[in-house]
């Protein structure tokens, strides 16, 4: 779900987002994000407690964001191979999205409780999206014994598999790349009379 925010609090968290995405979570300050939002420390504290509650308000609307555009592309009236290419690439740009700095602070912060706010966000989110899938089954977009946590732990690993130098050098692109997992995967998980189009 989307929260609207007014203009003072989405100066913050565009701000915050931006500075994190940059230099990480531990190395920005409260000061450098008031600074850069162009508002005071007292408005500030009025929208979050810490920098912690912002940097976890950062993540959520990234998610929140991926969220919807998935949910989007299981609605939409497509067939598997489109939904898939879309899925793997909407997860593409969700990795190169979120800054690697940002990331590495939050999962090796062992004190703040950044690692255990992630880990049951992507508990939640995983619950959703599988939830999602066999909607998606029910309808007949995808074949009846599909398991869609295959799909998921592909996904989640997908950055690996883009930025081999290997699968590179085959593919010469991360599109292609991309594309041709969608290939090999369709096959497995689009339902046996569904057809993948030559693209």
């Amino acid at each position: 779900m989307v929260t609207i925010l007014n203009k003072k609090q989405s100066a913050i968290l565009s701000s915050g987002r931006e500075l994190f995405w940059k230099y990480g979570f531990r190395k920005v300050s409260v000061d450098e994000i008031c600074n850069a939002a162009g508002c005071s420390k007292m408005t500030f504290y009025r929208y979050y407690t810490d920098k912690l509650s912002l940097a976890k308000a950062v993540y959520d609307e990234e998610v929140d964001q991926a969220i919807q555009k998935f949910r989007d592309i299981m609605q939409a009236e497509t067939p598997a191979d489109e939904k898939l290419q879309a899925m793997l690439s909407l997860k593409s740009d969700s990795v190169n999205n979120i800054s690697p700095e940002f990331l590495k602070d939050f999962y090796s912060d062992n004190d703040s409780g950044l690692k255990e706010f992630i880990a049951e966000k992507t508990t939640k989110v995983w619950s959703e999206i599988i939830s999602d899938f066999k909607e998606a089954q029910q309808r007949g977009v995808f074949r009846q014994d599909f398991k869609p946590e295959l799909l998921l732990y592909v996904s989640q690993n997908i950055s690996t598999l883009i930025n081999d130098p290997y699968l590179l050098q085959l593919y010469g692109t991360p599109q292609e790349l991309i594309m041709e997992i969608t290939r090999f995967f369709t096959y497995g998980i689009a339902p046996n009379n569904s057809k993948m189009s030559s693209k």
